[in-house]
């Protein structure tokens, strides 16, 4: 049995891993470090609802634009950079 290998060529990277023998699958977010987040499928499923609800209206932020989101919107604070 081969198994799919699942590699992020350009972080951060959501990987939909499927095991067919147990007929299951996990989502996984990977970050820029390498380090793997499982993230619940139905939340995917609900953003990818809001996305297509609302892409036709909005253009997806910059990078600097979704830091001073993640800012006002989730109190996330600016990592400094060693």
């Amino acid at each position: 049995m081969q198994r799919n290998k699942y590699e992020c060529l350009e972080p951060p990277c959501i990987h939909v891993v499927v095991d067919d023998t147990r007929k299951i699958y996990a989502v996984f977010f990977e970050d820029w470090e390498g380090n793997i987040y499982l993230v619940k499928a139905s939340e995917i499923m609900k953003a990818s609802e809001t996305i297509n609800r609302i892409k036709n209206s909005y253009r997806e932020a910059t990078d600097s634009e979704a830091d001073k989101l993640a800012e006002e919107y989730l109190g996330a604070e600016p990592v400094e950079e060693e």
